[in-house]
């Protein structure tokens, strides 16, 4: 089934060109100029992903994302900025975006974050293991950052050189380790334990 979009940004040639690059591949059901719009149209049409921008008119990114888990708990929420402010990543992950994208990425992980993001569900604030900090080793840790940073399997093989499947051993130790279900769970862990440097 193909997923629904949302596209929030205030700069009308940003959306477009965001627009002809996933258009194909899914269905766009509203652009938003502000946080304002955003809500409304989720709201109004529930859909899938909202891809939202951090700096706009109205509402800010934290606002709109409390009040779209409010309203449309089944969307999921990628954040799209040039920002890289770990501070403003832990806020905006606490508040309910289920990842971030910079806007620099290419159209092919684009896609690929799209057809796999999740609405964040439950609860945020439960204890998170204590020997996390002790058990993951540095490269695990490097591998959640760039899970955290949106990077697929493929990109953190190429960029680590090491194979794909080595990627998924890591991950799948990451997930044993932190008690995680899935890759928004583990860097949502990780961002609590304060093990993410941005």
């Amino acid at each position: 089934m193909t997923r629904r979009i949302v596209l929030a940004d205030d700069h009308s040639l940003f959306r477009k060109g965001v627009r002809a690059l996933i258009e194909p591949h899914f269905l766009v059901v509203g652009e938003a100029s502000d946080g304002d719009e955003a809500i409304a149209l989720v709201e109004r049409e529930a859909p899938d992903v909202l891809l939202l921008d951090v700096e706009m008119p109205g509402s800010s990114a934290e606002q709109t994302l409390g009040r779209v888990r409010r309203r449309s708990p089944s969307t999921a929420v990628i954040i799209l900025t040039m920002h890289t402010d770990a501070v403003l990543r832990r806020r905006l992950l606490r508040a309910g975006a289920s990842a971030f994208a910079d806007k620099s990425i290419d159209d092919r992980s684009l896609r690929e974050l799209i057809s796999s993001v999740r609405p964040v569900s439950g609860v945020t604030d439960e204890p998170e293991p204590a020997s996390a900090t002790r058990v993951l080793t540095d490269r695990e840790l490097q591998v959640i950052g760039m899970i955290a940073h949106a990077y697929t399997n493929r990109e953190i093989s190429e960029r680590l050189n090491i194979t794909e499947g080595t990627v998924k051993r890591h991950t799948s130790n990451i997930y044993a380790k932190l008690g995680a279900t899935s890759r928004i769970d583990a860097v949502r862990k990780v961002v609590r334990l304060n093990l993410l440097e941005g």
